[in-house]
Order: structure tokens, then C-alpha cells, then sequence
């Protein structure tokens, strides 16, 4: 594979990947908020979003059960109540969606905060007097999706500023340092896997646990990143239903089960032998083995794993991997 149309330098933005976890404590440190709330609700969309459920496991790992809730919509979840806090997240800070629940928490007089690159979000955080983080500008191709370690930083910067959570310095410095330690690994991984799915759709498996901060990302990545279609579930209740949609098999397949050694006996069990019944079919299974002392590292490791995978995928489709000309031309469409 050749990396001829990476016209945007993808690669180097995930060999910097790493790094942002450092930037982002050094730019979030300086918010201020007060009060005491019940509830974090976090709105956002596509890339903005994707961290929150990272940030959610991570908590679970931590025997944290605050309550945060994510909106991807227009309007604010049932949950919003006059003791909760909105956090406004759009990297671009111009998302419709993101937009409109700020403006409904504003209206409602509910404690907000806004993590932005600029434009909207943070015009109105300005203008409202609200606190906000602002992302650096790392330049016109550099997309949301790239920005988990910014976003998921400056989230927890704020868990731990309203005492949700605290020594996060540590933790974030450690994931920097281990995921430097294994990049180099996780791209050759990536790059042979890719060459596995090409000319397959590639259908995302996990536990339960990890079902959106691994499986959704995964395959949100190969839809982004490599323009083509990828599906996700979880072991194991695709064992009670999507596992029979295989009986009659009308596409072509390559299913990544990722397994954690801490996940429940049955459901490794679970994993090996759908496994064996998919290729009894021809569908081709590959079980991996997520790199990783903690959920921390899991999640972001597996998450470069699916930037590499996915990028080398876009260069044996003939894709660059960093534009989204579909999500922009719809975008386009919704303002006329």
C-alpha cells in the first residue's frame, strides 16, 4: 500500500496522536467552575461526541457512578434540570445541533460550559459570560475525530474542577507515554488487518462494557476514515439475535471480535465459539486481544488500532482519509 493520497498527512497526525493528552491538561487547566450539580450532560455530534463514551468507561473503571449523559440531538435530554451542567462540545464549534442545546441551557438558565476550536461555541460562550476551553488550531484538515485526546482531556479537566474525579494528571501523562510506547506496533497491526477487511465489510464485536467507547469507534473509523461501510455489536446479545441473520448470507464479512482477558469467562467462551460457527459459513473471524494493563489504555490503544487499520484501508480503496465530503455536502444541503 502506497500512501500517495494522503493528501492531508493523516499519518502524522496519528503518529502525533500521543502528544495531545499533554497539550490538552496544559490548555483546560486555567477553566473555572463553581456550583454543585447532579448530572453532566454533554451534547455533541460525531467526532465532539465519541470521546464522552470513553470518558464513561473510564469513570466505570473507576467505581465512579456519577451520572453523564449524552445528547446527540437538538434539544436538551429529559435529564437537564436546574442542577445539571451542560457541556457544549463541537470541536468546530459551529454544529447546528451543539448550538441549539447551548442556546436551550442558556435560555433555561442552566449552568453551561463550552469545549470549542472557536467560531459559534465560543462567540457564545463570550457573550454570555460562560467559561469555555478552547482547542488549539492545528490547521484546516486536522477533523474532530483526530481530537479525541484534546476532547477527553478537557473533559475530565472539567469532572475534576466540579469534583467528580481527581488526579487525572497522572493517569493522562501515563496513557501518553504508553500509547507512544506501542504506535509504531499498533500501525503495523493496523496496516495487516486492513489488507484481512479489504473488499469485506467489517462488522465491530465486543462485550457490553466496551460497546461505545470500542465497538461504535471502531467502526466509526472505517466509515470516516476509509469511506465504507462497517457495522457494531456486542457478545453477548448479538448471540440471541444478529448472530441468525447469518443463516442467510447476502454480503461479504470480516467480523473483528475484540476480547479484554478481564472480560467474563461465558462471553470469551461466547467468542470463540461464534467464531467457529461464522467460518463453518466462510465468514472470516478474527478474535483480538486489546493491548493494555487498564481500561485507559484498552481504549485507546484499540482506538489507534482503528485509526491505523482504517487509514491504510483508505489507501488500498484510493481514499484520502481525513475528508468527509458526504457529512460536508449535507451540511450544504441543510442550509438551504
Amino acid at each position: 500500500m502506497t500512501n500517495n493520497i494522503d493528501k492531508s498527512n493523516f499519518a502524522q497526525v496519528v503518529r502525533d496522536y500521543p502528544k495531545q493528552f499533554s497539550k490538552a491538561l496544559a490548555f483546560a487547566k486555567d477553566i473555572e467552575i463553581s456550583g454543585e450539580f447532579n448530572n453532566v450532560i454533554v451534547c455533541g455530534m460525531g467526532g465532539s461526541a465519541l470521546p464522552v463514551d470513553m470518558v464513561i468507561s473510564y469513570l466505570k473503571s473507576k467505581k465512579i457512578t456519577f451520572p453523564i449523559f449524552i445528547c446527540r440531538d437538538y434539544n436538551l435530554p429529559v435529564e437537564a434540570n436546574e442542577n445539571s451542567l451542560i457541556i457544549a462540545s463541537s470541536f468546530s464549534g459551529s454544529t447546528e445541533e451543539v448550538i441549539s442545546c447551548l442556546n436551550e441551557a442558556i435560555s433555561r438558565k442552566l449552568k453551561a460550559v463550552g469545549i470549542a476550536k472557536g467560531k459559534d461555541i465560543v462567540q457564545i460562550c463570550q457573550q454570555n459570560n460562560l467559561p469555555y476551553i478552547q482547542y488549539p488550531d492545528d490547521g484546516p484538515t486536522f477533523q474532530p475525530r483526530c481530537a479525541s485526546g484534546y476532547i477527553f482531556t478537557s473533559i475530565l479537566t472539567i469532572l475534576s474542577k466540579i469534583k467528580v474525579i481527581d488526579n487525572i494528571e497522572n493517569d493522562l501523562t501515563s496513557l501518553g507515554e504508553f500509547l507512544e510506547s506501542i504506535n509504531s506496533e499498533q500501525e503495523i497491526a493496523g496496516q495487516e488487518l486492513a489488507t484481512k477487511v479489504k473488499d469485506n465489510i467489517p462488522l465491530i464485536y465486543t462485550t457490553e462494557f466496551y460497546r461505545d467507547s470500542i465497538a461504535r469507534i471502531f467502526k466509526i473509523k472505517f466509515n470516516e476514515n476509509a469511506k465504507t461501510q462497517s457495522f457494531f455489536n456486542y457478545f453477548p446479545e448479538l448471540n440471541h439475535n444478529e448472530m441468525v441473520g447469518f443463516t442467510n448470507l447476502v454480503g461479504k464479512y470480516f467480523i473483528i471480535v475484540m476480547q479484554d482477558e478481564s472480560d467474563h469467562e461465558r462471553n470469551k467462551k461466547r467468542m470463540n465459539i461464534f467464531k467457529g460457527l461464522l467460518e463453518q459459513k466462510g465468514v472470516n473471524v478474527e478474535i483480538i486481544f486489546m493491548k493494555g494493563s487498564t481500561v485507559l489504555e484498552k481504549v485507546f490503544a484499540t482506538s489507534l488500532l482503528a485509526d491505523w487499520t482504517s487509514y491504510y484501508l483508505a489507501l488500498a480503496y484510493n481514499q484520502d482519509p481525513t475528508p468527509v465530503d458526504m457529512v460536508e455536502e449535507f451540511k450544504d444541503s441543510m442550509k438551504k
